[in-house]
This record gives C-alpha cells, sequence and structure tokens, in this order.
C-alpha cells in the first residue's frame, strides 16, 4: 500500500510540475509577443491597391513590431481564398491579414462562404481610398454627363471591367448604374490590377477604381476620371466632380484593414493595435504613403468594428436594388 501510495504521489507531483510549466509557457509567450516574424495575408495579387498599401506599411511595421513582417499574396476567388485562410488561421497572433471592406462584408451575403465576418477581430484600419469613375484617356466621353447619357441611349453597351463579381468595385458601378437608371454590361475580374490592365488595353470602356489605384495614370493622362463618390472633390483632382453634386446620392469606397483569426488572445490584439498605430502614424509612413498616393484613415479596433457592422447593414438595404 506504502508503495502505490508512493507511486501515485510521484506521478500528482509530474503532473503539477507539468502543469506549472505549460501555465508559465503561456504567459511567456503571450508577454514576448511578437518572438517571431508575422505572415500578413493579402487576398489579391501583387501590385493591387491592397497589395501595394500593405508594402508600404510593412518596413515600417517590421521597425515598431522589432519582428519581420511577412507579405503573404493569397488571390482567387474575388479574395474569398484569402479572407477563408486568414479566418481559418492559428489565432496565435502569426497569422494576420488585410481585409477588403466591403468585399470581405458583400461576399458572405452574396454566396456560400467558407468564412464569415465573425470569423475574425479588427485590429487597425489602415487607408480608406475613395471611388472613382475612370475611362481612358481617349475616351468619347469627357464628362459624367456624356457617360450618362450615351449610356441611356445605348443599353447595356458600355462595359465596365471590375475586380470581382460582388467585389467593391463591382458594388460601386452597380449602384451608380442603379441611382442614374442605366445599364451596365459588367465584366468581372480576379482583381484590380487585372480589371485596369482591361481598360488600359482597351478591351473594356471604363471601370470603377480606388484613386490610389490610377492616380499615376490620370496624372500621365493615359486615364481620365469622370467623377468621385466622396462628399466633397478630391484634393488631387479638385476639378473632378462628384456624384453627389450631379445628383447622384453615392459614397463609396474601399477601406483597406487589418484584422485577425477570431480567438486570437487580447492581449496579443492589444500589442497588434499599440504598434501598428504607431507605425500607420509615424512621419515615414505618411510620407511614403502620401508618394504612393495612398489616403490613409487610422480606425482603432472599436472604430473598425462599428465601421464593418455599417457596411453589412448598407449592403444587406442595397443589395437586392443592384444587379451583382
Amino acid at each position: 500500500m506504502k508503495k502505490v501510495v508512493g507511486i501515485l504521489l510521484s506521478f500528482m507531483m509530474i503532473f503539477s510540475v507539468v502543469g506549472c510549466t505549460d501555465s508559465k509557457t503561456e504567459t511567456v509567450s503571450t508577454k514576448d509577443y511578437p518572438s517571431k516574424a508575422i505572415n500578413v495575408i493579402v487576398s489579391y495579387k501583387a501590385g493591387g491597391g491592397t497589395d501595394r498599401g500593405a508594402r508600404v506599411l510593412a518596413p515600417i511595421a517590421e521597425k515598431t513590431l522589432g519582428q519581420p513582417f511577412v507579405i503573404i499574396n493569397k488571390p482567387g476567388a474575388d479574395g474569398e481564398l484569402g479572407f477563408t485562410e486568414l479566418a481559418q488561421a492559428e489565432p496565435d497572433g502569426y497569422t494576420i491579414g488585410f481585409i477588403n471592406l466591403p468585399t470581405f462584408v458583400s461576399l458572405p451575403l452574396q454566396r456560400n462562404t467558407k468564412y464569415a465576418k465573425s470569423d475574425v477581430v479588427p485590429i487597425a484600419n489602415h487607408v480608406y481610398d475613395p471611388g472613382v469613375l475612370v475611362v481612358r484617356g481617349d475616351s468619347k466621353w469627357k464628362t459624367l454627363e456624356d457617360f450618362i447619357t450615351y449610356a441611356k441611349e445605348n443599353p447595356e453597351k458600355i462595359t465596365v471591367s471590375n475586380n470581382g463579381t460582388g467585389a467593391s468595385n463591382h458594388i460601386g458601378a452597380a449602384h451608380l448604374a442603379y441611382e442614374a437608371g442605366i445599364k451596365l454590361t459588367h465584366v468581372p475580374f480576379g482583381g484590380s490590377s487585372d480589371m485596369l490592365a482591361a481598360l488600359r488595353g482597351s478591351h473594356v470602356d471604363a471601370t470603377v477604381a480606388k484613386i490610389s489605384e490610377v492616380a499615376q495614370l490620370v496624372k500621365s493622362g493615359e486615364l481620365r476620371l469622370l467623377a468621385t463618390y466622396t462628399k466633397e472633390r478630391l484634393e488631387i483632382c479638385p476639378e473632378i466632380p462628384t456624384l453627389k453634386e450631379k445628383g447622384y446620392d453615392i459614397l463609396f469606397g474601399s477601406a483597406r484593414a487589418i484584422v485577425a483569426p477570431k480567438g486570437t488572445p487580447d492581449e496579443v490584439i492589444k500589442v497588434l493595435s499599440e504598434k501598428l498605430k504607431e507605425a500607420i502614424e509615424s512621419k515615414e509612413h505618411m510620407e511614403a504613403a502620401k508618394k504612393g498616393d495612398l489616403p490613409i484613415q487610422y480606425m482603432s479596433p472599436e472604430e473598425l468594428q462599428t465601421y464593418m457592422d455599417e457596411q453589412e447593414a448598407y449592403l444587406k438595404d442595397i443589395s437586392t436594388k443592384l444587379e451583382l
């Protein structure tokens, strides 16, 4: 009996030590976060708006976080493949990613995706990129009125490229068509770089893009802006009217936000939020963003969550009216 009791006590002591060791390891791991490279999923091809913004932020984020900020492109299915991988990643703080709003919340409303809005937790918003209606520099349409008049007289003849069926730019173009009472032919591509290549190559007539994606092409004269989806005229193109001032009550743009998989420890989210805020608001980053025509708009985790909820409500209301 004494031997049995002794053996049981030995096992209890071993398990007690192991339990303490595991608890200590977990605490140390959180305390020392980050202790290795952080993988950052971008759900679009290299060269697109989200990717460019991520690569401008990366070197500054590496300084504030003290670890490599590794951009990993996972394009496909209008962003769904990357969004799904991000949502299903290990919630340990070493895989985070960029989401594009409204696309991230629009896709689950339109089809049976393998992720939901609730599968991620917000860290920070990086960019808010206003939408613009753009044509080639040699287009016969000089103004928004020219474009609308032609579309009314020639239903479905104008082809408009977008970054995927149901994705952000498709929503912007469809909303304009609805408000203006016109019919356009929407042509989907796998991302903004492809949709712009189609326009530049004369394969489509127009596109709805984000200002950062086309600013340099507009400055060079290759492309022409017809209108912006903003409350006020943009500083970089003050001569271009807003849709609102032309009688079309549409505000549209793309928020490019950073999130983590649901279940990521609060302590880790706090570190990421604070360090990325520091990086985003740094002088070095703001100067680099300005050179890249990236409109920075930081949001805290709480502000970003509210914005995501508002975007979902907007899409639920408008999606039944649009040809998506």
